[in-house]
């Protein structure tokens, strides 16, 4: 069976050059040149790996892989020309394998594809939880959630406002201290490790009351993701 990879780079010459070469080697290879239309796609056509760039027109590489590792299995391979390290570490915090830079190897990346796929296909599959549908709704008058589910649960203004920065930096890293900012309290040394568990009693209490999981993943020693739709009302 064909190796399917979806490459989503805005770069119309290299976005050509990797889609061609990849399918001159036998793989099955679709294309995109931004995020707009990822969903619909994988909907449609279910893919073994991505290959995404990380400067993307709209939502960001890190963004697709934040979210993509909610829902698929799939493999990621970031290119990119970026080549700090805090970048590479967080696009591997965020769920992706790979982390090459451009300009990009064609071997390379197909050896990289190829070994990727054989572990891929050799582990146990286990299947993400479900994405939480429909928007989660955050009242400021009464600092209270509501679930896309339509229950409630009543937040305390610490677990309040670290939640309305999160949603309104939806698909996109907040960084720790953004969050401890947000809480007042700006001191990373010290409040650091408070700061995860607020997160986990507040994951706690909104699926005890509410009966679905909150879409908060973490990005490994950074911060935080809010991975689903938020709308703040009131």
């Amino acid at each position: 069976m064909k190796v399917r990879v979806l490459v989503i780079e805005d770069d119309d010459d290299l976005r050509d050059t990797l889609c061609r070469y990849l399918t001159g080697i036998g793989m099955e290879v679709h294309d995109l040149d931004r995020a707009e239309k990822l969903d619909e796609h994988l909907a449609q056509h279910p893919v073994d790996l991505l290959v995404c760039d990380v400067n993307l027109p709209g939502e960001s590489g890190f963004s697709i892989v934040a979210r993509l590792r909610q829902i698929s299995r799939a493999g990621v391979i970031m290119l990119t020309g970026r080549g700090q390290d805090e970048d590479r570490m967080l696009g591997l915090s965020l769920g992706a394998d790979h982390y090459l830079l451009k300009p990009v190897n064609l071997r390379e990346l197909e050896f990289v594809i190829r070994n990727l796929h054989r572990r891929l296909s050799e582990a146990p599959a286990v299947e993400p939880d479900p994405p939480a549908q429909g928007v989660w709704k955050f009242d400021a008058k009464v600092w209270a959630l509501t679930a896309p589910n339509g229950k409630p649960a009543q937040l305390t203004m610490s677990e309040y406002r670290l939640l309305q920065c999160l949603v309104t930096r939806a698909g996109d890293v907040t960084t720790r201290e953004q969050l401890l900012a947000a809480m007042d309290r700006p001191n990373l040394e010290i409040y650091s490790r408070n700061l995860d568990v607020t997160v986990s009693r507040l994951r706690k209490k909104v699926e005890d009351a509410c009966g679905q999981k909150l879409p908060i993943s973490s990005a490994r020693g950074i911060g935080y993701v809010f991975n689903g739709r938020g709308e703040m009302v009131g």
